[in-house]
C-alpha cells in the first residue's frame, strides 16, 4: 500500500497537482502549501491518537485491519504486474509484426537474388565467352566488361542486403525471446501473488466471523458502531478546520450550484438510505450505502483534493475529497485506493474500487456529503449512475 500520509509533502504534492490558475499566483500557491502541511500535520495528530488507543480493540480488530491493509497492498502489486503484462503482450505482438515484414522482405530479397544469378549463369557467361572468342572491338568489350561490373556491384549490393535483412530478424527474433522470458517471469510472480492474496482473503473472512461472533456474544455491536462513527467524527472536525480555506481553482464551478446535478459515484443499488434507522434504531445513517461488486470503479463526484486516503476502523479504506467553501465527499469501504492525500481530481475521475474493507460482510460504498461539517442527503445532491462512462 501506499505511504500516503508523510508531514512535509504538501509543497511537493502541490506543485507536482498544481491547475495553472494556482501556479500563476505565486502567492496563492505558498498560502495553500503552508495550507496542506498543516492539514498533513493535523491529521498524522490524529492517527497518532488512535495508535495510542489500540490497546482498547480487540485483537480481533487488530487482524481484521493488518489482514485488509496487505490484501489491499497485495491487489496493488497485482495490478501493476498486470498492467505491466498487457504492455509486455503487446510489445510482443508488435515485435512479431516487424519480425513477419522482415521476414517477408528476406523471402522477397532471396527470390531476387537468385534471379539475377540465374540470368547471370544463362545470358552474361555465355556473352562474355563470346567476346573473348569473336575477338570483337575492344571499346565494345570494355563496354560489356563495364556492363557486367556494374551487374555484379548490383548483385553485390542485394546480398549484403539480404544479409543485413536476416540479421535484422535475428535481432528481432531475441528480442522477442527475451519479452517472452521476462513476462513468463511475470506470470509466475503474479500467481504466486493470486495465492497469497486468496490465503489472505480467507484468513481476513476467518477474523472478521469470529469479530462478529464475539461482538454479538459481548452484546457490544452498538459501542463498536458509536466508537466508529465517533472517530470519523472527530478526523472530519480536524480536517474541517484545517481545509476550510483552503482554495479551489478560480475557473471550476462551485459544488454548491450543482445540486441534484451530480452523478453517484458508484453504479449500483442504494440499500441504506440518509436518515434512515441503524443499529436497532439508535443511529442513523449519515450517508448512503450502494450495494455493487467488489472492483466496481469509484467517481469523484466533482473537482477537488484528497485530503484523506487511508484505512479508518469502522470505515476501511476510506477517501475523502474536499470540494472547497465547505462541502467534502466521503467514500469508504474501497478495495483499493487510487489516490493520495493532496492529489486533485475531477469530476468523474476513477479514483477507488469498491470493495467490503472496515469489517464489511458484503461489498458496497459508503458515500457521504459533508456541508460545513454536517451531513447532507447525497441523494438530493446526486443522480444515480447508469452503466456509461462518467
Amino acid at each position: 500500500m501506499r505511504t500516503i500520509l508523510l508531514l512535509g509533502r504538501g509543497l511537493i504534492l502541490m506543485m507536482i497537482g498544481l491547475p495553472s490558475s494556482f501556479a500563476a499566483d505565486p502567492s496563492t500557491a505558498a498560502d495553500l502549501a503552508t495550507e496542506i502541511k498543516a492539514m498533513e500535520a493535523e491529521i498524522l495528530k490524529f492517527k497518532q491518537s488512535l495508535e495510542d488507543t489500540k490497546s482498547e480493540r480487540s485483537d480481533l480488530e487488530s487482524k481484521v485491519e493488518e489482514a485488509e491493509k496487505n490484501i489491499n497492498s497485495i491487489q496493488q502489486k497485482i495490478k501493476t504486474i498486470e498492467s505491466d503484462l498487457k504492455s509486455g503482450e503487446e510489445k510482443v505482438s508488435r515485435l512479431e509484426a516487424e519480425k513477419d515484414q522482415w521476414q517477408q522482405r528476406m523471402v522477397e530479397q532471396q527470390e531476387h537474388i537468385g534471379e539475377q544469378i540465374r540470368a547471370a549463369y544463362k545470358l552474361g557467361r555465355q556473352e562474355y565467352l563470346k567476346m573473348v572468342l569473336n575477338q570483337e572491338d575492344p571499346h565494345q568489350v570494355s563496354r560489356m566488361l563495364t556492363h557486367y561490373d556494374y551487374v555484379n556491384r548490383a548483385r553485390v549490393e542485394e546480398i549484403q542486403g539480404f544479409r543485413h535483412t536476416i540479421a535484422q530478424v535475428a535481432k528481432v527474433s531475441t528480442r522477442i525471446a527475451e519479452e517472452n522470458r521476462r513476462l513468463a517471469s511475470q506470470r509466475l510472480v503474479l500467481g504466486e501473488q493470486q495465492v497469497q492474496l486468496e490465503s489472505e482473503q480467507d484468513g481476513k473472512l476467518i477474523v472478521l466471523q469470529a469479530l462478529n461472533r464475539q461482538l454479538v456474544e459481548t452484546g457490544s455491536e452498538l459501542a463498536k458502531a458509536t466508537a466508529d462513527r465517533s472517530r470519523l467524527e472527530q478526523l472530519l472536525a480536524r480536517i474541517q478546520s484545517r481545509t476550510a480555506n483552503l482554495p479551489t481553482e478560480k475557473d471550476s464551478t462551485g459544488f454548491e450550484g450543482m445540486k441534484g446535478q451530480l452523478l453517484l459515484p458508484v453504479t449500483g443499488i442504494v440499500s441504506r438510505q440518509f436518515g434512515a434507522n441503524r443499529n436497532a434504531g439508535k443511529m442513523r445513517w449519515r450517508g448512503v450505502f450502494i450495494d455493487a461488486p467488489e472492483g466496481e470503479p469509484v467517481h469523484a463526484v466533482h473537482y477537488g483534493r484528497v485530503v484523506f486516503s487511508e484505512w479508518l476502523r469502522g470505515f476501511g479504506l476510506l477517501l475523502i475529497v474536499n470540494h472547497g467553501k465547505g462541502y467534502m465527499s466521503l467514500y469508504g469501504h474501497n478495495q483499493m485506493v487510487y489516490r493520495e492525500t493532496g492529489d486533485w481530481v475531477i469530476a468523474g475521475e476513477m479514483i477507488a474500487a469498491v470493495g467490503d474493507t472496515g469489517g464489511q460482510s458484503r461489498p458496497g460504498l459508503y458515500f457521504e456529503i459533508r456541508i460545513d461539517g454536517t451531513p447532507a442527503d447525497p441523494q438530493l445532491w446526486c443522480q444515480v449512475r447508469g452503466n456509461r462512462p462518467a
